[in-house]
């Protein structure tokens, strides 16, 4: 076979350029850290790589919303938090007012402090989050939840929906609480009321009276009514039955004296044998806790109240605060387990990341060592090349013959 010179040259450059091309890829794959770029190079690996990037990427987004909803639960703990001390404020000024040695210009100092207070409750239930979204308006998040209406009373305009936000492939956690369920469904203090004017009924208890208000009110009836009779005898007594005749309690009787009955004191003013005298649970009733306040501060600015009719208010006061209290006392137990679960989701999360970017980088990028041995080993062999293309180009008869 015959060499010529094209030939020569034309194996001797597609040498040089063989070597420059693995020179170049190395220094490529060293400076970009990755094995391969297109999926041509490595279809499964780049399939693989494509795939674990995606996954890295919605766990990215993940933390995102994370971080968002520990941010936006952390505002409803403060403003909650904040609400619960105002109530625990206006109770202790409740308990103050509840005295008769207060005057009336103490009573309307009092009115003045809990008018206050009910406007920093009030601006809390109506608080935005960073989004500028209230907070308690379930899902009607652009609509203030709590509005004064031309009555003067309060009242909720949102729903009971509750927006969740995704944290994880599986996960999703509510980030807000309705209004509905934390201030305006709120227990007002269930009572008892005379039917016939022979009897009073006054709350002794209110513990008792509303554990037994609970087990024994009846909504399918049409009154919850409570009979009691009185005999003529040595003693006289008298015998308390419910709206089925059975028996609650019997006891001796005095004209005048009080029968407690289950957190009651009920005092009949008829004779032993007289007309049977009735009583009834009123039916319950739930409010906006900002009414309860308003209710409240009317009778201390009202300078006829009945002495025993202000007892009643003040008593009616401190338990919708103390039952709105609950309810703040409960969503704050929620948002705790919230943010506990957040937190246990954002740790699995950050570990679930870390080994796909583990498994990326196994696919994906290069062994630092072997791509640095064989840029070295390239840059040898094309100077090895360019040797002997040199020394190969210089062979002609001519330097034969010389």
């Amino acid at each position: 076979m015959r060499i010529t010179t094209n030939m020569i040259y034309s194996r001797n450059l597609s040498s040089l350029s063989s070597a420059n091309e693995r020179i170049a890829k190395a220094s490529e794959q060293l400076q970009s850290g990755n094995r391969f770029k297109t999926s041509g190079e490595d279809p499964s690996g780049m399939s693989q790589k494509m795939a674990l990037t995606k996954e890295i990427d919605l766990f990215k987004q993940y933390s995102i919303n994370g971080s968002l909803l520990e941010n936006s639960l952390g505002h409803e703990e403060t403003i909650l938090s904040s609400i619960n001390t105002a109530m625990m404020s206006a109770q202790t000024l409740i308990q103050k007012a509840n005295n008769s040695a207060v005057s009336l210009d103490d009573r309307n100092a009092i009115a003045g402090e809990l008018e206050e207070l009910q406007q920093q409750v009030f601006d809390l239930m109506n608080s935005k989050n960073s989004q500028g979204e209230y907070i308690f308006g379930g899902n009607q998040s652009k609509t203030q939840p709590f509005v004064k209406d031309a009555n003067g009373a309060y009242v909720f305009q949102g729903d009971t929906g509750q927006r969740d936000i995704q944290v994880s492939p599986t996960v999703s956690i509510a980030a807000n609480d309705s209004g509905q369920n934390l201030f305006q469904v709120v227990a007002t203090r269930r009572n008892a009321s005379a039917i016939t004017a022979g009897i009073k009924v006054d709350i002794a208890d209110q513990g008792d009276f509303d554990s037994f208000y609970s087990n024994n009110y009846n909504p399918a009836l049409a009154s919850n009514k409570y009979t009691v009779t009185t005999a003529v005898g040595t003693p006289n007594t008298y015998q308390i039955q419910d709206a089925g005749g059975n028996v609650m309690q019997t006891g001796d009787y005095t004209v005048g004296n009080k029968i407690p009955f289950n957190g009651m004191a009920l005092t009949l003013n008829v004779p032993a044998g007289g007309a049977a005298q009735e009583l009834a649970l009123d039916p319950p009733k739930n409010d906006n806790i900002l009414n309860g306040m308003s209710d409240f501060i009317g009778a201390l600015r009202n300078p006829a109240i009945l002495p025993e009719d202000f007892q009643s208010e003040a008593a009616d006061a401190q338990v919708h605060l103390t039952n709105a209290r609950l309810n703040v006392d409960r969503g704050l137990g929620e948002l705790g387990g919230r943010m506990n679960s957040l937190e246990q989701v954002i740790n699995s999360n950050d570990s679930l990341s870390t080994l796909n970017t583990q498994a990326r980088g196994k696919v994906s990028d290069i062994d630092l060592y072997e791509v640095i041995s064989t840029l070295a080993k390239e840059d040898a062999a094309l100077s090895a090349s360019q040797l002997s293309f040199s020394k190969i180009s210089r062979l002609t008869l001519f330097d034969y013959i010389r």
